[in-house]
Order: structure tokens, then C-alpha cells, then sequence
């Protein structure tokens, strides 16, 4: 059989019907051949790791691809909740592609967009890792990824001054604001470098992964896509990450946290670990007093605005930052 040239990596965690909408998408891919029998097809492979799902999700996926007639697959399932690193990370130590694609389960593929990413990042040596563009179930443009943190746009995102318009013109941005933002930034809209990219849609050469040795299994969810491509940087400063608006695929986001303040406190506690582990230790505590700030200042906002749910959230998170 022929080895695979691409290996996708999907994490499952009680998102049964999510997963099999995201495999279904994944096989009307024209340009993919799971079974390595097509040699004008890419030949690839799936590898789905479940961390302990209690919804049915195992025996679902377990019995999906031989119904779907797939033959060249990997399924492992965990007795506990590794995580978003540990998870990926065990996919990626059994994967025989050339090239990894690191995809989030409450992702539905548009018109054979992982071949055309593929197709893209293979005719480019220059590039180490690129994704698709994101929309969000209304087809609206959801952002992916920005620039590295430090504290000038960590700051401006803190105090909302990154709102204002050519704030992130001057200081790039640690999250740039999609196109339906009032700014109307046209940063979504063509394709371009920048520092690193969403995990929900991650493609990367498994030559410089493994240099570098995966994700950081320090982090259980949140804010491991962006310290992954810190390092990948730092190893292959030759190499660039590209946001391309020609593949697209529907993210439909937070499908797998626990709780409602996962997101909000796991970014926060993201953005900490990388300051922790990447920048000077007297910035650690600066940065801390602005999320803790962000935090408590969102809060109130929200109590004004009548969102009381969303205040207790950030008021949550602002205690244990």
C-alpha cells in the first residue's frame, strides 16, 4: 500500500454527531484518497484520538469507517482527558504523512479545501505551516490566529485600544479584527504572513514538528497552537506561516470545552504560559495585572449592558488569574 503524503489529526471528546459531520465533510474532499488506490489522488489517512468521551462517541467513530468503506485510519481511545497538546501529540507520534493537518472536530470542510491547502503549502518550500480561511456557521469570517504576544498588544488588547482604528496598524495585533468589525480591517480578506494560526486548522510539515517535539503538553487547552508556533519560529526562522482565503471550512467553536469559563480563563491562562516560558520574568507580572484588569473591566461592562451570566464569567476568571 502507499504510504500516506498527508496525515489529519482530529481530537473527539463528546461531540459524537460533531465528529462524524467533520468526517463526512473530510471524504468529499475530490482531492483525497483514504484508500490509496487512486494515483492522481492524494493519498492520506485519518487519525482520531478520543479523550474519554462518555457520549457514544468510541463505538460511532469505531464503526464509521468501515461503513464508509475507509480503510486507511487509526483510532485510539483514552481512559482520561489528555488535553488539546497530549492528545495531538499522540496522533502525531503514530502519523506516517509527510505533511500534518491539525483539525478540530466542530469543523465541516468547504469545497476540498484540505487539498487545496495542501496543494498550496506543497508548492511553497518557503512556508512551514498554513491554513484555511474560518467562517462561522453564518458564513461570516471568523479571525484565525495574529501575532506573537508582547506586552504593547497585550496592553492594547487589555484596554480595548486595539478597538480604535490604526491602533493595529502601529502595533500588530495579538488578535486582528475580522471584517464585519466596524474598523472593517481587511486583514481576513487576502492572504498573508503572520506569526501563528488557529489549531482548528493547522497544516505543518511533520519534518520541523518533530525537530521541535509537538505541543507543549503543559497546556491542556487553549493557547497551544500559538506556543507551538513560537517555537517553530525560533528553530526555523526561514520558514513562514500563511493565512490563505482560498480553502475554507466552517469552525463552529467551543464544541469541546467543559464549561462555559473554560474559553475566557484557558485564554487568559494561554497568553500567562507564554509569558511564563518565553519572555522576560518581570513581564510576567505586568502582564497578569492586564488580564486580571481585562478581566474584572469586562465584567463590569457586561453588568451594565444586562449580560449578567457573562459579568460572573469574567468576574470567575478574574479570581483565579
Amino acid at each position: 500500500m502507499i504510504s500516506p503524503l498527508l496525515s489529519i489529526i482530529i481530537l473527539s471528546y463528546n461531540t459524537r454527531e460533531i465528529t462524524l459531520n467533520c468526517l463526512d465533510s473530510i471524504l468529499k474532499d475530490k482531492g483525497l484518497d483514504f484508500n490509496h488506490q487512486k494515483n492522481s489522488l492524494t493519498p492520506a489517512e485519518i487519525i482520531i484520538i478520543d479523550n474519554n468521551s462518555t457520549d457514544g462517541s468510541p463505538q460511532a467513530i469505531k464503526n464509521y469507517f468501515p461503513k464508509k468503506g475507509i480503510s486507511n485510519y487509526q483510532f485510539i481511545t483514552n481512559r482520561q482527558n489528555f488535553g488539546f497538546g497530549k492528545a495531538n501529540n499522540q496522533g502525531l507520534k503514530i502519523a506516517q504523512g509527510n505533511y500534518i493537518l491539525f483539525l478540530n472536530s466542530d469543523t465541516l470542510i468547504l469545497h476540498s479545501a484540505i487539498s487545496q491547502a495542501l496543494d498550496w503549502l506543497s508548492s511553497h518550500p518557503e512556508v512551514g505551516t498554513c491554513t484555511a480561511q474560518l467562517l462561522n456557521s453564518d458564513k461570516t469570517i471568523q479571525p484565525s490566529g495574529g501575532y506573537f504576544p508582547n506586552l504593547a498588544n497585550v496592553f492594547t488588547w487589555c484596554t480595548g485600544l486595539d478597538d480604535l482604528p490604526f491602533v493595529n496598524q502601529i502595533i500588530r495585533p495579538l488578535h486582528p479584527h475580522p471584517p464585519d468589525f466596524y474598523t472593517h480591517d481587511k486583514f481576513y480578506l487576502k492572504d498573508h504572513p503572520q506569526d501563528w494560526v488557529t489549531g482548528a486548522f493547522m497544516l505543518t510539515r511533520k519534518s520541523i514538528l518533530d525537530k521541535v517535539g509537538g505541543f507543549d503538553e503543559n497546556y491542556f487547552m487553549y493557547g497551544e497552537e500559538l506556543e507551538l508556533s513560537y517555537r517553530l519560529k525560533k528553530e526555523f526562522p526561514q520558514y513562514l506561516t500563511w493565512y490563505l482565503v482560498g480553502p475554507q471550512i466552517i469552525h463552529l467553536g467551543g464544541a469541546s470545552a467543559v464549561s462555559k469559563i473554560d474559553p475566557i480563563l484557558n485564554e487568559y491562562r494561554g497568553i500567562i504560559s507564554f509569558f511564563k516560558k518565553h519572555r522576560l520574568p518581570w513581564q510576567l507580572s505586568v502582564v497578569k495585572f492586564l488580564l486580571k484588569s481585562n478581566a474584572y473591566l469586562r465584567s463590569i461592562i457586561y453588568k451594565i449592558i444586562g449580560r449578567s451570566q457573562t459579568a460572573n464569567l469574567y468576574l470567575k476568571a478574574c479570581s483565579k488569574i
